[in-house]
């Protein structure tokens, strides 16, 4: 049975989840190496957006409280519940991410650094935020950097030659139409996949493969690249923001990442840490 993003998410129920999507192995001990590595970005993360003025906001619970979307698992930071000015670390855990398991750059929990910038720093001033806090104070090279978008984001064209990103070179533009009912976040992003509201972005990728192409030649891009994360340019859904994957943003400071197996055991912790007394979202048994 083949189900998209938005059918999968949807799913409430384990014993529906567990018919639809493949048997995945037992937790496995962590990747001292890697958390070692993902503890010091984390670090890094918050004294460089502290230093841009953002402070740091309490996550939410791993435990959306929906039991009908997502298998009751969060499946994206909350934009209205983060001032502007602020960022946070929000775990999260998608239940059409166990489809992609085999992916070098998927994992069972991961955490966005959500980001909405000070009230003075518009979409161009946010952008040449984002990029000196990944060139500078992560080292990351720029010429390993690359955008995906859609044609919406032209205006972009300037701020990026500035910084030495040339737009034409650097990003891919994907067919409006396309992206829009992909909702996927690479040009517009849905926070409800079966919603309306949306935002225009660019999608922020890295290069970690051998290869020395200046952009993915297509999209979805190769095995070469990584999703940083997103700049949010555009739209009535939620303020102007920036956000990061901060394990994708280790794996590319440090070149190493965990397998699927070695975060499983995060996960169920975190669910049962914020869950407390109230019982494992449904979602959470696909997993297992």
């Amino acid at each position: 049975m083949t189900m998209d993003r938005r059918e999968v998410i949807k799913l409430g129920t384990a014993a529906t989840l567990g018919a639809v999507l493949p048997s995945v192995a037992r937790a496995t001990p962590q990747n001292a190496a890697f958390e070692a590595s993902y503890d010091d970005v984390l670090q890094r993360l918050r004294t460089g957006l502290n230093a841009q003025g953002l402070q740091e906001a309490a996550p939410l619970s791993i435990v959306s409280g929906d039991p009908a979307y997502n298998g009751g698992l969060r499946h994206d930071f909350d934009q209205s519940a983060l001032p502007q000015g602020g960022f946070v670390i929000q775990p999260l855990a998608r239940v059409e991410d166990i489809g992609e398991r085999d992916r070098a750059d998927v994992l069972p929990i991961f955490h966005e650094v959500g980001c909405h910038p000070p009230d003075d720093l518009d979409k161009a001033a946010q952008t040449r935020m984002l990029i000196r806090l990944l060139t500078e104070e992560f080292g990351l090279d720029p010429a390993r950097l690359a955008f995906v978008s859609v044609p919406a984001s032209e205006e972009m064209r300037p701020v990026l030659d500035e910084v030495g990103l040339p737009f034409s070179e650097k990003v891919i533009l994907r067919d409006a139409e396309e992206a829009f009912e992909a909702r996927d976040g690479s040009g517009y992003f849905f926070p409800n996949p079966d919603g309306e509201d949306f935002f225009v972005t660019m999608g922020v990728y890295y290069r970690v493969g051998e290869t020395d192409e200046p952009a993915p030649s297509a999209y979805p891009a190769s095995a070469n690249w990584t999703e940083l994360g997103e700049i949010v340019i555009a739209g009535e859904t939620a303020p102007l923001g920036v956000s990061l994957g901060a394990e994708r943003l280790a794996l590319a400071v440090s070149g190493q990442f965990p397998t699927w197996d070695e975060r499983l055991g995060q996960l169920f912790a975190q669910v049962e840490s914020d869950a407390g007394g109230s019982g494992e979202p449904a979602g959470v048994a696909a997993f297992r």
